[in-house]
């Protein structure tokens, strides 16, 4: 999903959600919400983001690899979208 910039986020991204003026991590994107690195686990619209840095493709993998050692959702996600690239955990 993108955020209120148009970028479309991914896991290992920075973005800035603008109700709490926090800066979060993204762990993954699911439909129009992401969700945080971090405790406690949650999301949020996408829509109510905007990128502060993007991470280059190898660190989206990293990202990846390491949130897919988690559990739960995040854990879940994290394979799912590596499965999808076609790279193994």
């Amino acid at each position: 999903m993108s955020g209120a910039d148009g970028y479309v986020f991914r896991a290992g991204d920075i973005v800035h959600h603008e109700p709490t003026g926090e800066d979060w991590l993204v762990a993954y994107v699911d439909g129009e919400n992401i969700a945080w690195c971090g405790w406690p686990a949650g999301e949020a619209r996408a829509a109510d983001c905007w990128l502060k840095t993007s991470c280059s493709d190898e660190e989206h993998l990293r990202w990846l690899r390491e949130i897919a050692k988690s559990d739960g959702k995040r854990a879940r996600m994290a394979m799912r979208e590596l499965e999808k690239l076609g790279v193994s955990a």
